[in-house]
C-alpha cells in the first residue's frame, strides 16, 4: 500500500514512522510514506536521523532523501545531512508489525546570511563582516566558517550551528570591485552552505591633496575643435562630469579595472574631453565658467577654473560725439568691433591745449558684444583728444585717435501746463530744463508764435515746491514759465529749441487746453508722495495696488475715465518716453492698478495714470489730470516652505513618502520650476541645481544622483531609499526674475512603528510669518488618544492652551525672531511620532504714531484728520490702512501709501461717545503693526447736505474709497433714501474687484447699504446677490492672509442675514443658506475651538457664535468641535438667524453607505422652522405668510432629535425643514454626502431657550402642511 505526502512548514520539529497512534489503533500502516520540507532562498535545513529500538529481524527499512538512499539496518547508518533546496522524503517499510523499528527523524530550518557594514568603502578604512546563524537549532555543532574573495581572503574560526553571529574585520590595500562570500564546513560528514555573493566596492577618498590637479585657466580659440585636458595623480575608481557655464554637461566614465602599477607610483592620469563646433557655438566666445566634478560613491571634488574661446580683432572703431558736456554730467564714448571677444579697450582722454590727461579707463568685453559703451567726464570746457588701445589673447590692434569739445549741453527738456488750462485766459506752460551750467537761449512757439528767454543754469539742484508729480525727479531741472492766453481746445503742440554757443536743441511738447476750467482738481496717486517729484521708489516685492484720489466739481451727466501707463526708465532722472511703453489688458481703464512682480521684468517704472471726464451728452472734455509715481521690481525670491513641518517622524512600514510645495500653482507661478533633491546627510544636499544632478555621494538612493524629480509633488518609494535613520529633502525652486531659493525638510525613520502625523498650518504660513498675526497649526493624526504642542529654543517649554488640542492658535508675542513649534501625538499604546516646523519672524518697522485731530467733535458734521509720522523701514515705503471700528469688526476706510487720511466724517460713538480708527502700518512683505485711536463724536441728528454732494461726486467719479467713507458713516440715517441706496448698489454692482482691499470695501459697503432692506427692490436684491457671489469666488485666492479674507466674510454673512429678514426674500433662502454654509467653512479655518466667530445682531436677535471644545459638544465622539449660538436675546417673532452648526471631522474617513437621512453619522445640521399660526391645521409653507427661523440641530445617529432655538413666542406646532451634511476630509472639510427631510414637532421652551421636538406623522393628529427644503 503507498502512502501520502506531508509538508512540513514549522520551524523544527520530531518526525516519527510509524507513530504510536497508529500502533495503538491497529492502523493499517502504507508501505511508503513522503515528507516535504520546502525551503525558500537563503534558506537551509539540517536533517538528524536515529534509531529506536531497531529490530531487523522483524523487519527493514529504506529511507531515500534526494540524492541519498540509506538502508537502516545496512552498513550505512543515518547521518545528518543539510540541505539549501527543497528537501523530499521517502521511507519504505517492510515489516508489517507495529512491534518492529519505528524511525524518526529531527528537522531544522534555518539561515545563513553574510552582511556588511557597507557596500562602498574607503580606502584605509576597515570593512566589518558578520556571518549569521537565525533559527532555533536546538543543538550544538562546531563549523568552520571562513570569508573568501577570489579565493584568497579567509579567516578560519568556529561558530556554534545555533542561533549566533561571527564578527570579523579586513583592511584591503588596493581599491576594486570584490565578489564577497560566507562558507561553513563542519567536523562530521554533511553537505557544505555558503552564501550567495555580495558586491563590495573599495574605493580611493578623493580630496585636492590625493588628486594634486594644477590649476590653470585654458585659453584656445574659438571655432577651432579642441580638447580641454586635465591631468590629476591616479585613483580608482572615478567619474568625471564638466560642466561649462551649467549649460553644458559631458561625462567621461572611470576605467573598468584598477591599474594596479599607476595606482602604487601615483602616476598622472589625463583626462580628456572634447569641446567641439558646436558646443563652442552655443557658449559663444569669451571666458566661460568650467567646474569638473571627480567622484565616486564614498568622496567627490568639485574643480572650478576658466576656459576663454578667443576671435581676433577686426574693424575697431571708437565714436564720441563732436560737442559734449562737462563735469558733473557724463558723456559717452562707443568702441565697436566687427568681430572680437574678449576685449580689452583702454582709454585716455588728454587736453589739446595742456597735453595733461583728464580721464583714462578701460572696458573689457567679455561676450561678443559689437558695441562696448564707456561713461566719461571732463572738468571743464575745452578741445580733448580720445586715444584708445584694443587688445585680445591672440591680436592686438592699432592706436586710434578721436578729438571733441566740451561745452555747455542740454540734455532733456519737459512741457507741461501742470494742470490743464482754460481758453482765453491766461495761463502758465512750464518748460523744466536739464543741462550744465551756463547761458542759453529758449525760442519757444506755442499756437505758432515765437517767443524768445534768456536763462541762466547756475547750479545743479533746484529746490521746486508745491509742484504735482513728475515723471522725473525734478530737483536737477531748471523751471521755466511762460505766460500765455492760448485760444485753441484740445491738446496743443509745443514746439522750440534751446541754444549755446554753437549748439541747438530742439524740444516738442503738449499741453492740454479746456473750454473752460478743469471740473477735476489735484489729482494724486497715493504714493505716500506729497512733495513732487520722485522720493525713493515704492519695490513691487509681490504686489502693489494704486489708486487715485482727486476733487471733482464736474456736472451729473459726466463720465469718469482712467488710463494707466508703465514707462520703464534707466534712473529717476530719465523722463518716461512712450516708445517704451509696457502693455497692459482691462486692468489700465480701472479706476485700481494692480502691478505684480511677475508681470516685469527688474528695474525702475515709471506709472502715468491720467483722469479724463466728458459730458456724456456734448462729449466735451470737462477735466483732465495726470500723475506720476515711482517704482521699482527687484531682483526677487520665492518665499515658500516644503508642507507638512521641517521635521518629521515615519517608519518603514510607510511605503511611500509625499512632499508638496507650499506654492499654489497659478498663471503667475506659471514659469516657475522645482527640483527636489534628497540626501542622508544635511551638509552635502546642494545649492545649485545642476551640481545635484550630477553628484552621488551620500544619495537616498544607491549609485543615484541626489536629484528625484522636477514638478509641484515629489513622491519617494521607501523599498527605493537606501537604509538611514534620517533623510534629507531638498527643494530648489527658481524662475525667470527670481533667484534661485531653497527650502529643507528633514525625515526621520523610526525603528518601531510610527503613528502618521501631519502638521498644517492654516493661517500666517508660510517661510516668513507676520508678527501682528497669530499662527494656527493642526497636528493631523489618525490613531492619536492625545496631543502636546511644545515651543523651543526654550528646551521643554509647552504651550498649555494648545494641550490635548487638534488645534494651536499661537499668539507672535509668544514666539521670537526664530521659534520651532513641535506637535507629538500620542496612541493608546503611548507610542508617539513628532513634528516640527520652525517659524522665522518677518522684520518689523520700529518707531512712529498716529493721531487724529480734532480729539472731538460732531457726527456728520466735523471734518477729521488721522496722520502717522515717523514709522521707518529702511528706504521701503509703508502700506497705511485705516478702519472704522464697530462692534468689533473693522471696515476699511483708506488704503494706499498715504500717512494720513484727511476729511472724513465719523458717526456718532456708541458707548461714551467714543469712536475707535485703527490704523494699520504694514510693510511690503506684510508685517504689520496696529494703532488705535479713540476720537469722542457726539450725535447732532442732522447731516449737512453738503456731505451728500460729496459722496454724489465720490459716486460719479468711482471714488471707491471716498465712497466706503461716507456710506460707512451714513447708512444709519435717512439721508440714504431708497434712490440713493440703489444708486450705491448699482454702482457696486460695476465696479471692478481687482485686489483684496477693493473687495473688502464693496463688502463692507454692501453690509451697510443693506442695513435697512425695506428699501431694496428686487432689481437691487439681485445685485447684491451677484456682489456677493464675486466676492465670495475672489476670498479664498489669498489664502496667506486670513485676517483679510475673514474681515469680508464677516461682511458678507452679515448681508446675507439683513436680507433675510424680508418675507419676500423666501424664495432665495435656499440658495442663501447654502451661501452661508460656504462663507462659514471659509471663515471657520483660522479658528480654534473656544474663540468667538462672530457677534452678530439683527432686528430681533442679538447674540454671538462660539467654536466650542470637544468635551462641551459632543461626549459620544471627542474628535468632533462645532459652532454654537450663545446668549440669544429676541425681541420680535418675524426674523430669521440665518447660521449653521459645524461639526468638522477630519480624522475619521470611513465608507459613506446609501443609508437612511435620519441614520447618517450627524455632522452638520441646520434647521429652518416655519411657525403656524395658533389655532391654526391650515397649511403654511417656506413661502407663505407664516414667520421663519432658523435654528441648531445637533442630532446623532438613532438618538431623538432636538433643536435649540431661540426664546421667542413660538405656537405649539411647528414645521421644520432639515439639511443634515456629511462633511469629511483629511485637508479641508469637504462635502461628501447631504441628505434633506422634512420633520414636524412640538415645541418646548424654558425661561430662555426653546426646543423642537419632532414627532411621528401618523401618532399627529391633522398635522399642518409643511413646505420641503429643495
Amino acid at each position: 500500500m503507498s502512502g501520502f505526502s506531508m509538508v512540513l512548514r514549522n520551524a523544527s520539529g520530531t518526525v516519527v514512522f510509524p507513530t504510536t497512534e497508529e500502533c495503538d489503533n491497529n492502523t493499517v500502516l502504507p508501505d511508503t510514506r513522503e515528507w516535504e520540507i520546502p525551503l525558500k532562498a537563503g534558506e537551509l535545513a539540517f536533517l538528524t536521523f536515529k534509531e529506536t529500538a531497531i529490530n531487523c529481524l522483524d523487519g527493514w527499512q529504506v529511507l531515500k532523501t534526494t540524492g541519498i538512499q540509506t538502508d537502516i539496518c545496512g552498513p550505512n547508518k543515518p547521518q545528518n545531512y543539510f540541505f539549501r533546496k527543497t528537501v523530499n522524503i521517502s521511507m519504505t517499510r517492510f515489516s508489517k508489525s507495529c512491534n518492529s523499528t519505528k524511525i524518526a527523524f529531527i528537522y531544522f530550518r534555518f539561515e545563513f546570511h553574510l552582511t556588511m557594514s557597507s557596500h562602498h568603502i574607503k580606502l584605509g578604512q576597515p570593512v566589518h563582516f558578520f556571518v549569521g546563524l537565525t533559527g532555533d537549532l536546538g543543538l550544538k555543532m562546531y563549523l568552520d566558517c571562513w570569508i573568501e574573495y577570489k579565493g584568497s581572503l579567509t579567516f578560519p574560526t568556529n561558530i556554534t550551528l545555533s542561533t549566533s553571529t561571527l564578527s570579523t574585520q579586513h583592511l584591503f590595500q588596493y581599491p576594486g570591485s570584490y565578489l564577497i562570500r560566507a562558507k561553513c564546513d563542519g567536523h562530521e560528514k554533511h553537505v557544505p552552505f555558503e552564501t550567495s555573493d555580495m558586491n563590495l566596492n573599495v574605493e580611493c577618498g578623493l580630496s585636492p591633496s590625493s588628486l594634486q590637479i594644477p590649476h590653470k585657466n585654458l585659453n584656445m580659440q574659438f571655432l577651432k575643435p579642441t580638447d580641454l585636458v586635465f591631468h590629476h595623480r591616479y585613483c580608482y575608481p572615478i567619474s568625471y562630469s564638466l560642466l561649462l557655464d551649467d549649460v553644458i554637461m559631458v561625462e567621461n566614465h572611470t576605467e573598468q579595472n584598477l591599474n594596479e602599477m599607476k595606482f602604487l607610483l601615483k602616476a598622472f592620469k589625463k583626462v580628456e574631453f572634447n569641446l567641439n563646433s558646436s558646443m563652442q557655438q552655443l557658449l559663444g566666445p569669451g571666458p566661460h565658467n568650467v567646474t569638473l566634478m571627480l567622484q565616486n560613491n564614498v568622496s567627490y571634488v568639485v574643480y572650478p577654473t576658466t576656459v576663454t574661446l578667443n576671435e581676433e580683432i577686426k574693424d575697431f572703431k571708437v565714436i564720441v560725439e563732436e560737442y559734449v558736456g562737462f563735469h558733473p554730467h557724463h558723456f559717452i564714448i562707443n568702441a565697436t568691433v566687427s568681430q572680437g571677444a574678449p576685449i580689452s579697450v583702454s582709454i585716455q582722454i588728454k587736453s589739446t591745449e595742456s597735453n595733461l590727461s583728464h580721464f583714462s579707463g578701460s572696458l573689457f568685453c567679455p561676450r561678443d558684444y559689437l558695441s562696448m559703451v564707456m561713461k566719461a567726464n571732463v572738468s571743464q570746457p575745452g578741445i580733448y583728444t580720445v586715444k584708445a588701445l584694443a587688445k585680445s589673447n591672440i591680436s592686438l590692434s592699432s592706436l586710434l585717435w578721436a578729438q571733441f569739445e566740451a561745452l555747455p549741453q542740454i540734455y532733456n527738456v519737459f512741457i507741461s501746463s501742470l494742470k490743464p488750462i482754460s481758453s482765453y485766459s491766461r495761463n502758465y506752460v512750464y518748460a523744466f530744463v536739464r543741462g550744465d551750467i551756463g547761458d542759453y537761449v529758449m525760442t519757444i512757439y506755442l499756437q505758432g508764435r515765437p517767443e524768445n528767454h534768456s536763462f541762466t543754469i547756475s547750479k545743479l539742484e533746484y529746490d521746486h515746491k508745491d509742484l504735482p508729480s513728475l515723471p522725473f525727479d525734478a530737483k536737477s531741472y531748471k523751471l521755466i514759465k511762460v505766460e500765455r492766453v492760448l485760444y485753441h481746445i484740445g491738446m496743443q503742440q509745443v514746439t522750440g529749441f534751446i541754444r549755446n554757443s554753437k549748439q541747438s536743441f530742439p524740444f516738442v511738447g503738449w499741453v492740454d487746453v479746456l473750454e473752460t476750467s478743469s471740473c477735476l482738481e489735484d489729482l494724486r496717486i497715493r504714493d505716500g508722495n506729497y512733495q513732487g517729484g520722485f522720493e525713493n521708489p515704492l519695490k513691487v516685492f509681490d504686489y502693489l495696488t494704486f489708486s487715485v484720489d482727486f476733487k471733482f466739481t464736474c456736472k451729473n451727466m459726466s463720465e469718469v475715465r482712467y488710463k494707466w501707463l508703465v514707462f520703464p526708465v534707466a534712473t529717476d532722472m530719465d523722463m518716461a518716453t512712450y516708445t517704451y511703453e509696457v502693455e497692459f489688458e482691462k486692468e489700465s481703464f480701472e479706476p485700481e492698478l494692480i502691478i505684480r512682480a511677475d508681470t516685469l521684468s527688474p528695474g525702475l517704472y515709471v506709472i502715468k495714470v491720467k483722469v479724463t471726464s466728458e459730458n456724456v451728452k456734448s462729449d466735451l472734455l470737462e477735466g483732465k489730470l495726470k500723475d506720476y509715481t515711482l517704482i521699482e521690481i527687484p531682483q526677487k525670491k520665492l518665499h515658500f516652505v516644503i508642507l507638512g513641518g521641517n521635521v518629521l517622524q515615519t517608519d518603514n512600514n510607510m511605503t511611500v513618502l509625499r512632499f508638496e510645495s507650499s506654492i499654489d500653482y497659478n498663471k503667475y507661478y506659471q514659469h516657475i520650476s522645482y527640483n527636489w533633491f534628497c540626501s542622508i546627510k544635511q551638509e552635502e544636499l546642494p545649492t545649485r541645481i545642476v551640481m545635484g544632478k550630477i553628484q552621488r555621494k551620500d544619495s537616498c538612493f544607491d549609485w543615484h544622483t541626489l536629484w528625484v524629480t522636477s514638478g509641484h509633488v515629489m513622491e519617494i518609494s521607501m523599498n527605493e531609499l537606501r537604509q538611514s535613520e534620517h533623510y534629507y529633502i531638498r527643494l530648489i525652486v527658481s524662475g525667470p526674475n527670481y533667484d534661485a531659493t531653497y527650502a529643507d525638510q528633514k525625515v526621520v525613520v523610526q525603528a518601531r512603528q510610527a503613528l502618521i502625523v501631519n502638521l498644517k498650518c492654516w493661517s500666517n504660513c508660510g517661510k516668513y510669518f507676520s508678527p501682528h498675526l497669530s499662527i494656527i497649526l493642526q497636528l493631523e493624526c489618525d490613531n492619536c488618544l492625545r496631543r502636546k504642542w511644545t515651543l523651543s529654543p526654550n528646551p521643554g517649554h509647552q504651550l498649555p492652551l494648545c494641550d490635548y488640542q487638534e488645534f494651536c492658535k499661537l499668539n507672535a508675542s509668544l514666539l521670537i525672531p526664530s521659534s520651532n513649534v513641535t506637535g507629538t501625538g500620542y496612541n493608546i499604546h503611548g507610542e508617539n511620532s513628532s513634528v516640527t516646523i520652525f517659524l522665522n519672524a518677518l522684520s518689523s518697522h520700529s518707531g512712529g504714531s498716529c493721531i487724529v485731530l480734532p480729539r472731538m467733535g460732531s457726527a456728520y458734521t466735523t471734518k477729521f484728520n488721522v496722520t502717522c509720522a515717523g514709522y521707518i523701514e529702511g528706504k521701503y515705503q509703508l502700506m497705511y490702512k485705516f478702519f472704522l471700528q464697530e462692534k468689533g469688526h473693522r471696515y476699511l476706510l483708506q488704503y494706499g501709501f498715504d500717512p494720513v487720511l484727511y476729511d472724513i466724517i465719523l458717526p456718532p460713538g456708541r458707548s461714551s461717545n467714543d469712536v475707535t480708527i485703527v490704523v494699520e502700518i504694514c510693510t511690503p512683505d506684510q508685517s504689520c503693526v496696529e494703532e488705535n485711536l479713540s476720537v469722542t463724536v457726539v450725535d447732532n441728528y442732522d447731516v449737512n447736505d453738503g456731505v451728500i454732494n460729496e459722496l454724489d461726486a465720490a459716486l460719479l467719479s468711482n471714488n471707491l474709497q471716498k465712497i466706503a467713507q461716507f456710506v460707512l458713516v451714513l447708512s444709519s440715517t435717512n439721508k440714504l433714501n431708497q434712490s440713493k441706496r440703489k444708486e450705491i448698489i448699482s454702482k457696486m454692482a460695476e465696479y471692478p474687484m481687482l485686489s483684496l482691499e477693493s473687495v473688502k470695501q464693496i463688502a463692507d459697503v454692501i453690509s451697510h447699504i443693506t442695513n435697512n432692506p425695506k428699501l431694496l427692490e428686487e432689481t437691487q436684491l439681485q445685485d447684491v446677490q451677484d456682489i456677493l457671489d464675486r466676492v465670495e469666488s475672489l476670498v479664498p485666492f489669498s489664502a496667506s492672509r486670513y485676517d483679510d479674507a475673514n474681515s469680508i466674510v464677516r461682511s458678507c454673512m452679515t448681508t446675507t442675514s439683513q436680507l433675510m429678514r424680508l418675507v419676500r426674500f423666501y424664495p432665495f433662502k435656499n440658495e442663501e443658506n447654502l451661501r452661508m454654509n460656504r462663507l462659514g467653512k471659509l471663515l471657520m479655518a483660522s479658528l480654534t475651538p473656544g474663540e468667538e466667530v462672530i457677534s452678530f445682531e439683527t432686528k430681533s436677535v442679538e447674540g454671538r457664535m462660539l467654536k466650542l471644545n470637544n468635551h462641551v459638544t459632543n461626549p459620544f465622539d471627542a474628535n468632533t468641535s462645532f459652532v454654537q449660538l450663545s446668549n440669544l436675546q429676541s425681541h420680535i417673532t418675524d426674523d430669521v438667524i440665518n447660521v449653521e452648526q459645524h461639526i468638522i471631522d477630519g480624522r475619521q474617513r470611513r465608507p459613506l453607505q446609501d443609508l437612511d437621512p435620519t441614520m447618517l453619522p450627524f455632522v452638520l445640521t441646520w434647521v429652518q422652522a416655519t411657525t403656524v399660526p395658533e389655532p391654526s391645521h391650515r397649511p403654511c409653507s417656506l413661502f407663505g405668510p407664516c414667520s421663519v427661523f432658523t435654528g441648531l440641530m445637533p442630532t446623532m445617529a438613532g438618538k431623538t432629535a432636538s433643536a435649540r432655538l431661540m426664546r421667542t413666542r413660538f405656537p405649539a406646532w411647528l414645521c421644520a425643514n432639515v439639511v443634515t451634511t456629511l462633511l469629511q476630509g483629511w485637508s479641508g472639510p469637504r462635502v461628501i454626502k447631504e441628505a434633506r427631510m422634512s420633520l414636524q414637532g412640538r415645541l418646548r421652551c424654558s425661561r430662555r431657550n426653546c426646543w423642537f421636538f419632532p414627532t411621528n406623522w401618523t401618532t399627529m393628529r391633522s398635522p399642518p402642511t409643511c413646505g420641503t427644503a429643495s
